[in-house]
């Protein structure tokens, strides 16, 4: 690890423990939630994709993985990843970065000039929606926007074009970015399945039955070791994935780490649970929190039948080799590019 990154990652264990101190998992009070998003911005962290000589922290994927895995691992909500993504992709655009909060979100259909916009959790918090269309994209503001009682949990926003402050085409289309936006998800789980484990594992050694541990009980070590299982899988796919984004094109292993997360989520929330019992769903306990983390990140920028799909198309039309033999030669090519940048 980089000294770089070393300081950066101290600076975020550091932030988000405090924030965690502070109450960031309860439901924040408007006045609260400024507090603590004063913090973040305070220390540069949104700006963790944009060059150092646009005034931001020059950062890569290799670096922001692991502070979207932090972020899951210390189950922290705030809109952090989501205006990381937001500003390097403005940025990417040729857009000048407004203030305030950004939420992005992919458009689900189009009526003229109004937008019905998904995926996005956080709508409600933001001051601008960066707004994804296949061919499109739009910065609009979030104070005309429809947050009818049509709309499902806030997950549903409409918003009309014409109020826009900035708009332009997508040359690459939206695919791209709905890629990146799937792997900080994936990399979210990934924290948030790390932290389930260690949970559980400190259940299993406190909890006494019999006389003895639960971790003492075969059946209950079989359980652990499915759930390491599931913890390892998830961390090397999302680690594989931001390696992969240094080297160029890694729509396919963003699309497997994402695939595999979502997995992971599921799985792992299932044995965690079986091995605490009813005390694991209870709202003061604080397993439940990334149980249901985990899994509502699962299914958010693609679900799991959606990034399988994706996946099994992928290999029955694109490559061009045995996919063995693709994938080999694929992840020897990322090797050979990281071992080239650190001669």
């Amino acid at each position: 690890m980089s000294e770089h990154r070393a300081m950066l990652l101290d600076m975020v264990d550091k932030l988000f423990t405090k924030l965690v101190e502070n109450g960031v998992r309860d439901n924040l009070s408007a006045e609260d939630f400024s507090r603590h998003w004063r913090a973040i911005e305070g220390l540069g962290l949104t700006r963790l994709l944009i060059p150092e000589q646009a005034g931001g922290f020059d950062g890569n994927w290799e670096d922001a993985g692991p502070v979207f895995k932090a972020l899951g691992s210390y189950g922290i909500t705030l809109p952090l990843g989501e205006n990381i993504l937001a500003q390097h992709w403005l940025h990417r655009l040729g857009q000048d970065i407004p203030e305030g909060i950004i939420q992005p979100a992919f458009a689900e259909s189009r009526t003229g000039d109004v937008l019905v916009l998904r995926n996005g959790a956080g709508f409600a918090k933001a001051q601008w929606i960066f707004a994804l269309e296949p061919d499109r994209w739009s910065l609009l503001p979030t104070g005309n926007a429809d947050r009818s009682p049509s709309a499902k949990s806030g997950a549903v926003l409409r918003c009309n074009i014409s109020t826009s402050v900035a708009n332009g085409p997508l040359e690459t289309g939206d695919r791209a970015f709905f890629s990146e936006a799937a792997l900080m998800r994936a990399c979210q789980i990934a924290g948030a399945t790390e932290t389930m484990l260690r949970i559980t594992l400190g259940h299993a050694l406190d909890r006494t039955q019999f006389g003895r541990p639960l971790a003492r009980f075969q059946a209950i070590q079989h359980q652990l070791a499915m759930l390491a299982e599931e913890n390892a899988a998830a961390s090397c796919a999302t680690a594989s994935a931001c390696q992969a984004a240094l080297a160029g094109d890694a729509q396919f292993e963003m699309a497997a780490a994402k695939f595999r997360a979502n997995r992971a989520a599921t799985l792992a929330a299932d044995i965690a649970h079986q091995v605490h019992g009813a005390i694991g769903f209870t709202r003061e306990y604080s397993l439940r929190h990334f149980s249901q983390q985990a899994q509502a990140w699962a299914r958010e920028f693609g679900n799991e039948r959606h990034w399988a799909l994706w996946l099994g198309r992928f290999a029955l039309e694109a490559r061009p080799d045995p996919l063995w033999n693709w994938l080999t030669a694929r992840s020897d090519d990322v090797l050979a590019r990281e071992q080239r940048g650190q001669s």
